[in-house]
């Protein structure tokens, strides 16, 4: 049976992606994986010990701490090394120049990807798997159950996997040796930052802060643990998703890189305003605080969508123009497909969206003129900016120019009301108290909403959030414009038989 296993696995691997089987195997003879798989059995041993120890001097809770530490070894695995192991994976394949030799195959990008991504699972699987046991055996020392075990490490090897896949798609950003070092070093600071809160987080929750230490069981949260394991994995899940499709758009050269991009971080947000629903039967309390909720993940969302969708370029992909053409199911496809107009509209859409999972929870009119002021300033500040651009040149201007400018407008909108304020009244004490001037700043605006609604100022946000939808609009027209453009020009270059050219009558 054995002998008809292997060559079964092997198959369904190679059908999967072959780059899962040749990462393993770079893996497994690296010395990276070595001294981790050692460390890792070797710290596993060295907490169990102690624990056994402390458990035979008549402690009853000494499981706690056990588990607690043991999981910190699990997740600096997890979010530091692993992590790390898998941003090295596709920078070294562009650094060594084999990656154009891989994407010549049969293979696609997405294929890669997730054949990448996997190859860092098993990896997360073994490692894991080496101190599992040390884990489990911290139940039998007492203090922790059982339940919470098992989903503390899904939930870590969910979240240790979903790092993988954002280290993969940073790896893929940049292609110089220089730039890409960089991002490897933010990469590491961060992973350093993150460990350092890791760090706070082990000292509270093994004195006893929090769920479970030493003294108290965890029953108590296993009762509510399912419905926010549920929540927060498939929140998990659609992301990791979005961040494959994110590495694929940027190795794919295609055409159409946007479409299955766009449908995925639809449906991301769909998914939240799903679970949000579960909160409909909630006192109207919790259901205000659930439409802010909300509007604020909304609006975080769609700024960083807004970034790169409305600022693509307006010429949209010539396959999508013949396929809008040909009329049906297409045309309304023509939303998700490449250009900045398709983006705007595209935004406008899932802003609607939000709005409508709103207004199920019945909001008051002040949290709705909230809602819609931060949707307003969302379509300015990523609208207006590449209005000017685009108008200006709407089919010779690259989109890093346009992106560039938008992501430098916001820093200049929390910094010149003050700067303004003082250079032109020329205060004694320059005071950052809230006040009308800092209208135009939407992080403050929205934060200090009440004292908006108090002076009455919500004029202001709403002519800016109407300049931001009409920017929008206008997007949308030229969008609409330089695709019919292009469109006639196609035509009447198909039009023209072979050999020979359009040319011009000088004497009209």
């Amino acid at each position: 049976m054995t002998a008809r296993l292997l060559p079964w696995l092997e198959e369904k691997s190679d059908w999967l992606s072959p780059i899962v089987v040749k990462e393993v195997r770079q893996v497994v003879r690296g010395r990276e994986f070595a001294y981790s798989f050692g460390a890792s059995l070797i710290a596993g041993l060295a907490v169990a010990f102690f624990g056994a120890a402390d458990a035979l001097s008549g402690a009853g809770t000494a499981g706690a701490w056990t588990f607690f530490t043991l999981m910190a070894c699990v997740g600096f695995l997890g979010f530091a090394v692993v992590p790390l192991g898998a941003f090295s994976a596709l920078r070294n394949e562009r650094l060594e120049q084999t990656l154009e030799l891989i994407t010549l195959t049969e293979l696609s990008p997405r294929r890669i990807v997730i054949g990448k991504l996997l190859a860092q699972a098993v990896k997360l699987v073994t490692l894991f798997a080496a101190i599992a046991p040390f884990v489990a055996m911290s139940f039998l020392l007492g203090g922790i159950d059982f339940v919470t075990i098992v989903l503390s490490l899904a939930g870590v090897f969910l979240w240790s996997l979903w790092a993988c896949a954002l280290c993969l798609f940073l790896s893929t950003l940049l292609k110089s040796r220089a730039m890409s070092g960089i991002v490897f070093g933010v990469v590491g600071l961060a992973m350093f930052m993150l460990l350092t809160v890791g760090r706070q987080m082990y000292f509270m929750f093994s004195r006893g802060i929090g769920f479970g230490g030493p003294g108290s069981t965890t029953t108590g949260f296993v009762g509510s643990a399912w419905w926010v394991t549920a929540l927060v994995a498939s929140f998990c899940i659609a992301s990791m998703i979005n961040l494959v499709l994110l590495a694929e758009n940027r190795l794919a050269l295609t055409e159409n890189k946007v479409t299955t991009l766009r449908i995925g971080f639809m449906l991301q947000l769909l998914l939240v305003g799903a679970w949000m629903l579960s909160f409909l039967d909630a006192i109207p309390r919790v259901q205000a605080s659930v439409a802010e909720t909300l509007g604020v993940i909304g609006g975080i969302h769609l700024t960083l969508v807004a970034l790169f969708a409305v600022t693509e370029d307006l010429v949209g992909s010539r396959r999508m123009r013949a396929r809008e053409a040909a009329g049906g199911v297409n045309r309304l496809m023509a939303v998700f497909g490449p250009g900045g107009g398709r983006g705007a509209l595209y935004v406008l859409l899932q802003m609607g969206m939000v709005l409508a999972f709103a207004q199920l929870f019945n909001p008051p009119p002040e949290q709705n003129r909230w809602l819609f002021a931060v949707f307003g300033y969302v379509c300015f500040f990523t609208g207006v900016p590449t209005v000017l651009w685009r108008a200006w040149r709407p089919m010779h201007l690259e989109s890093a120019k346009v992106r560039v400018t938008v992501l430098a407008t916001l820093p200049v909108a929390l910094v010149l009301p003050d700067l303004l304020y003082y250079l032109l009244w020329r205060p004694e004490v320059l005071s950052l108290k809230y006040s009308a001037r800092h209208l135009i700043n939407p992080l403050r605006t929205l934060a200090n909403w009440e004292i908006v609604e108090l002076q009455r100022w919500g004029s202001v946000p709403l002519v800016i959030g109407l300049t931001g939808v009409l920017a929008y609009a206008v997007l949308i027209s030229l969008g609409m414009r330089v695709d019919r453009e292009a469109t006639d020009t196609e035509a009447e270059d198909s039009s023209v038989p072979a050999g020979q050219t359009v040319r011009a009558d000088v004497n009209d």
